[in-house]
């Protein structure tokens, strides 16, 4: 079942509409179109449902949000050293909203944008222009996410993407997830597996070096579900790194994340090689749509992409998109 109506209105006026999506087993994913946001996901556990996804019930707050909260991350995720990318052989600034860094789109990037949105057979599609230009890409880039909840509680979001120019394109989500919000605690005691064999070690500049590090015998070494209250405390700023992932598909979960008493747990499915594990270690608290949850690390994101800073690092997979080519990233998240 799909059901569109007003949400709200932007505090200059623009109209914001709610989009929901619900199964025969009563899971729920509530969409927004400014960002297209997630704004809920309301999944089948043991002792009944639970929102997963931390957020607000107000607009406003989302306006005001500095966390990316549930957004559609774009034109290019994470960061950018210097906020510069080489292009039809020219060099391209873009905007600098990190220090010296381009993060994650820039000052307004596409979580902070009104979306069209329209239901399909079985599915919605959320879709934006980006005009040549807007935060120094170059390139009209007409984004679309397709979204379909499946009877079997997965949350299916197909990323695609066409320009007119030479540009650089890297979409993801940002998520924060929760799997017991209800407690008011963080995501300590959480079980977390992530299918990396080597993370990407950063400069000072929070950016990579190029280099690849395996993860075999260090706190990064999450290839078996694994209690996150350990590898939290042995890390003075939490996690913020890229994985570089052994498998991603539709068939394979690049991630795993279980809540402290097993249930629910979610599978994460990509066809990107690397993801970005955030434990929001900076983040002392946030106010959650059902109550305060304490920090540090109140929730934790897992964010599908190419590696960061990848225009800079001819060895990485290529983020430039070209005229006549197409974007594509599926990202699922299905629950058991």
């Amino acid at each position: 079942m799909i059901t569109i109506k007003p949400f709200d209105t932007t505090q200059d006026g623009r109209p914001v509409l709610s989009v929901k999506l619900k199964n025969s087993s009563g899971m729920e994913a509530h969409f927004i179109t400014y960002g297209a946001i997630l704004q809920r996901l309301i999944v089948p556990d043991a002792g009944g449902f639970t929102d997963v996804v931390l957020g607000y019930n107000d607009l406003h707050s989302y306006e005001e949000d500095t966390f990316f909260m549930g957004q559609l991350v774009g034109r290019s995720a994470n960061r950018i050293a210097n906020a510069t990318v080489s292009l039809d052989g020219k060099k391209v600034a873009l905007s600098a909203n990190e220090g010296t860094n381009h993060l994650h789109g820039g000052f307004e990037g596409f979580g902070k944008k009104i979306w069209e949105v329209a239901e399909l057979e079985d599915e919605v599609v959320f879709s934006y222009l980006s005009k040549d230009g807007e935060e120094g890409y170059p390139g009209n880039l007409e984004t679309k996410m397709f979204v379909k909840l499946t009877e079997e509680n997965a949350l299916e979001m197909r990323l695609e993407a066409t320009t007119d120019k030479e540009t650089i394109v890297n979409l993801t989500r940002h998520e924060y997830f929760n799997l017991n919000p209800s407690s008011g605690e963080g995501i300590a005691k959480h079980q977390l597996l992530i299918n990396g064999e080597g993370i990407l070690p950063k400069t000072e500049q929070n950016v990579p070096d190029g280099s690849v590090k395996p993860v075999e015998n260090t706190q990064f070494d999450l290839r078996k579900l694994r209690f996150l209250e350990q590898p939290l405390a042995q890390l003075e700023s939490g996690y913020d790194h890229n994985y570089v992932l052994e498998k991603y598909s539709k068939e394979v979960p690049a991630a795993v994340l279980a809540a402290p008493s097993g249930s629910p747990k979610m599978e994460l499915y990509c066809t990107q090689p690397g993801i970005q594990f955030y434990s929001a270690n900076g983040i002392e608290k946030i106010e959650n749509k059902t109550g305060t949850i304490q920090g540090p690390s109140p929730a934790l994101c897992l964010e599908p992409q190419f590696f960061p800073d990848t225009p800079n690092h001819p060895n990485f997979p290529s983020t430039v998109l070209k005229p006549g080519e197409q974007y594509k990233h599926t990202i699922m998240y299905k629950f058991l």
